[in-house]
């Protein structure tokens, strides 16, 4: 399975180092985290989070990746077959895309090549050749160093930042020398928080009762509320 590093993969990786390299290097910001719940073991989650994604990223680079999910060669083959048609569906799909795009631009001419290019036997044997790679490697077992697949290490990583950049955003709200450091901003404050416990921990108005920490815009927003 041929899987690409985007920008967004890359972003997400920074990001995440960026605020884990904030919360390990500002022991001020850091010890007001700690108390709504930004503990050191999640800390330690961080590090080895964006390990991993480091790391799945390299393997994709290089081609290596072991992207299956099964433990028997037999549905590991079967995940092979599925990348397969997979890749084809997305290859008609971008020459479909195209082609409409051509239209609109060139006329029918421009997108009669694109059409075409559906029936390309260069990529098509591209694609067979992936196939036979994915089926062999299918047959053997995962590389005892192998990191989890770039998906799911990505996933992961994901939750943790959001988890945690929201928590930042709300407990530093209108402090932006406590929150550049993590890599954020002052801007429009996060949605509201629903739970009346997670409002009590993680809310506007929590974010006011620690020294250093945003004072909370109650006035305001009680004014905008009766209004």
């Amino acid at each position: 399975m041929t899987a690409r590093v985007t920008r967004f993969d890359e972003e997400l990786l920074e990001k995440a180092r960026r605020f884990l390299a904030a919360s390990e290097d500002h022991t001020d910001s850091r010890a007001i985290l700690e108390q709504f719940g930004y503990a050191e073991a999640d800390r330690v989650r961080g590090r080895t989070l964006i390990s991993s994604v480091a790391m799945s990223l390299e393997w994709e680079r290089a081609g290596i990746a072991w992207n299956f999910l099964s433990p028997t060669p037999e549905r590991r083959r079967d995940e092979a077959l599925h990348w397969y048609r997979d890749t084809r569906r997305r290859y008609m799909r971008d020459c479909f895309r195209a082609a409409e795009l051509a239209s609109h631009w060139f006329g029918d001419g421009g997108a009669l090549r694109h059409c075409l290019r559906i029936f390309s036997i260069a990529a098509w044997r591209g694609h067979r050749a992936e196939l036979r790679r994915n089926l062999e490697r299918a047959r053997g077992e995962k590389p005892a160093d192998a990191p989890p697949p770039k998906d799911t290490a990505l996933v992961e990583l994901a939750g943790w930042y959001e988890r945690f950049r929201l928590l930042a955003q709300r407990v530093f709200r209108g402090r932006p020398d406590l929150l550049t450091p993590y890599g954020l901003t002052v801007g429009k404050a996060p949605p509201r928080l629903r739970g009346k416990l997670a409002q009590i921990r993680y809310g506007e108005r929590a974010a006011g009762t620690l020294a250093g920490a945003a004072v909370a815009e109650v006035e305001e927003e009680s004014g905008l509320e009766e209004a």
